[in-house]
């Protein structure tokens, strides 16, 4: 009995949280009744077929996902700011219905400290990058495409539960020889995870 209680409790302070962390998805957002479209849209033939990048280039795109992904889950954007360039975006989306945009790396840099200043302070993320494809469109510029699936491990709970899993397409240009993030485009699986997608 008392372990139930227990895990009533949990999933009591779970939605709580969840709550919460939309509302901070959600910020900038919330002054519209109506979200705006989103920019970017998704074809279903995009990258079937790819021209691969030279694997130094490759290994240095890889490098850079994971160093990002890693970040995330550090809940730090200790040396963040120099895996983008100065005019990235990144556009988080569900459907037709966008829920961020940010224009530029200062934008985006504040959006994940926002993130961040509530996150690293009540769980553990892991964001877990697959099924990768690399498509050079010329020698300074590639396409990506990943699977992202991103647990939470809540303190309060014994084991992690699942965020989302979305479609992350990014795009990559050389500045001063080395790779950076020009694009970052979210598209989580299901729009009733979205509002506290990260």
């Amino acid at each position: 009995m008392a372990s139930m209680k227990k895990r009533s409790g949990s999933r009591l302070q779970l939605a709580g949280l969840t709550i919460g962390l939309a509302c901070l998805g959600l910020a900038g957002v919330a002054e519209a009744q109506t979200p705006p479209g989103c920019t970017y849209t998704l074809e279903r033939e995009y990258l079937r077929t790819v021209v691969n990048p030279p694997l130094s280039d490759r290994q240095e795109i890889m490098d850079l996902l994971h160093r990002y992904n890693w970040a995330l889950d550090d809940a730090s954007t200790q040396g963040v700011e120099a895996m983008f360039l100065d005019d990235v975006s990144y556009e988080l989306c569900t459907g037709r219905d966008q829920l961020q945009l940010k224009k530029n790396k200062a934008q985006l840099i504040e959006y994940l400290d926002q993130i961040n200043a509530v996150m690293g302070l009540i769980s553990k993320r892991r964001h877990i990058e697959s099924n990768t494809l690399l498509n050079l469109v010329d020698r300074d510029t590639v396409e990506g495409k990943s699977t992202v699936v991103v647990t939470i491990q809540f303190t309060a709970i014994e084991t992690p539960v699942l965020d989302y899993t979305a479609t992350m397409v990014t795009k990559f240009k050389r500045d001063g020889g080395t790779w950076k993030f020009a694009m970052i485009v979210l598209l989580p699986d299901s729009p009733r995870v979205t509002l506290s997608a990260r």
